[in-house]
């Protein structure tokens, strides 16, 4: 399989897995709150690596988009 092939395979599972995992980690993370029992701390960690992930992914499509840097 060619790297630009396996490339938007993987982007494409992504894409799919990803708002599942958001939605179960919000899903959980609403049921603590409500209950009033303490969040665990992986899923507090977990929620902060997928904002952090999203919106650091969003910024370096924009910065690439601009042509001032990337990879």
């Amino acid at each position: 399989m060619s790297p630009e092939k396996m490339q938007a395979m993987t982007e494409f599972i992504k894409s799919l897995v990803r708002p599942f995992i958001v939605v179960w980690d919000l899903v959980i993370y609403g049921v603590c709150i409500m209950r009033g029992i303490a969040v665990p701390d992986l899923l507090g960690l977990l929620i902060a690596a997928i904002v952090i992930e999203y919106f650091g992914e969003r910024a370096f499509m924009r910065f690439k988009e601009n042509g001032r840097g990337g990879v």
